[in-house]
């Protein structure tokens, strides 16, 4: 049997986690500084709150039942080469957060994306170029617009 119900278990955890801390501090906390769509403030962050968290405990359920009828274990640790595998994404993603900090995002953009598609295994290089440049450029070309008008 695959891994895939406990991923899918453990990943219902983490998402029932994340939804629970909003519930609980982020939104009562900083929630009601903005408008969606003639609501109150805080009613769409708790929306889609309480939607994350009853999907995730959809997942959940399913997930161990489907680990209960195989009669896996809940807990696996995965080798050495698979906690790289699922490790790097998130060190790339960090690094580039980092960037994003300390220079312009329509600078870092072009990296990111250019960056993400090589390491997908994209290797010609006009599709890189294009990929990478073009959203950046649009990003870029809008926000001076805004900034033209007074939006931002």
């Amino acid at each position: 049997m695959t891994d895939m119900p406990r991923k899918n278990f453990w990943s219902g955890v983490g998402v029932a986690a994340v939804a629970a801390f909003l519930l609980a501090w982020v939104i009562p906390t900083f929630g009601g500084r903005g408008f969606a769509i003639g609501m109150p403030p805080k009613a769409l962050a708790t929306l889609g709150a309480w939607l994350m968290l009853g999907c995730a405990g959809l997942l959940i359920l399913v997930s161990a039942i489907a680990l209960k009828r195989a009669r896996e274990p809940f807990f696996a640790l995965p080798a050495a080469g698979h906690l790289w595998h699922q490790t790097w994404p998130f060190l790339y993603v960090l690094g580039f957060i980092l960037l994003i900090d300390r220079f312009p995002l329509t600078w870092v953009a072009p990296l990111l994306i250019g960056g993400l598609l090589l390491l997908l295994g994209e290797r010609r290089w006009h599709v890189v170029l294009l990929t990478a440049t073009i959203p950046a450029a649009g990003l870029y070309g809008l926000t001076a617009h805004l900034m033209r008008i007074g939006v931002v």
